[in-house]
């Protein structure tokens, strides 16, 4: 994983919106409500959020900043009880190096994925109705 580019929030902002528990493909992976606040707020840090959807391991929000294209993976504490009260928000990639054809090489990416999740991260850490964000090395739950 490439360090500190794993977020962790606490915040009782972004219950379960109505109708999310049947688009669903695990149980108590929510998210939905935390993809619309991103995909809102994003755009304001230069950020394009072409869309976002559910997968089985939580919702995935496609972003792009320039040139740089990836998703990030947006997952619920499993073992939360209601509404959720903690998520993670991880980059969908995880390796600081990755191929690139163009070049024909491996390339570092880590700084492109370290901005767009400082970027979220600054965007959370701005909002008075989040109590903690903070950044990990790996997943949080």
């Amino acid at each position: 994983m490439i360090p500190d580019s794993c977020i962790k929030i606490k915040t009782n902002k972004f219950p379960i919106l109505a109708g999310e528990e049947e688009a669903l493909v695990n149980e108590n992976m929510y998210g939905k409500a935390l993809c619309l606040y991103l995909q809102e707020n994003l755009p304001t840090k230069g950020i394009e959020v072409p869309f976002y959807c559910c997968e089985d391991w939580g919702w995935w929000l496609e972003v792009k900043d320039k040139d740089f294209a990836m998703g990030l993976c947006v997952y619920s504490d499993p073992d939360a009880d209601g509404n959720p009260t903690s998520y993670a928000i991880m980059p969908s990639i995880h390796n600081a190096k990755k191929w690139s054809w163009s070049k024909f090489r491996k390339i570092d990416v880590s700084e492109n994925v370290l901005s767009i999740m400082d970027k979220a991260s600054n965007i959370l850490e701005d909002d008075s109705e989040i109590d903690e964000v903070t950044r990990h090395r790996d997943f949080p739950y």
